[in-house]
């Protein structure tokens, strides 16, 4: 469980991502994480002082999600250790 409103992990993440339902959650995160590897893997990070377009905004903004998933998946894995 989360402790976010009772929900479980599954439940808050679709929540954060603003997707209508659990069953699409991997499908999103995997895409989200696509489109940022692309992004970065293809040098379209624009340079320092440039102006930022749409997707560079997006990617950040995927950066700054998976980012909180992982740390979140750092915690559930960090916990199962101490169980075992």
């Amino acid at each position: 469980m989360s402790g976010r409103k009772g929900l479980t992990r599954e439940q808050a993440w679709t929540e954060r991502l603003g997707i209508d339902s659990t069953d699409d959650l991997t499908a999103e995160l995997l895409a989200r994480f696509e489109h940022l590897a692309r992004f970065v893997l293809t040098e379209e990070v624009p340079r320092p002082g440039t102006p930022v377009s749409a997707e560079a905004a997006a990617a950040h903004g995927e950066l700054w999600v998976l980012t909180g998933f992982l740390n979140s998946a750092r915690h559930v894995l960090t916990l199962m250790e101490v169980k075992w």
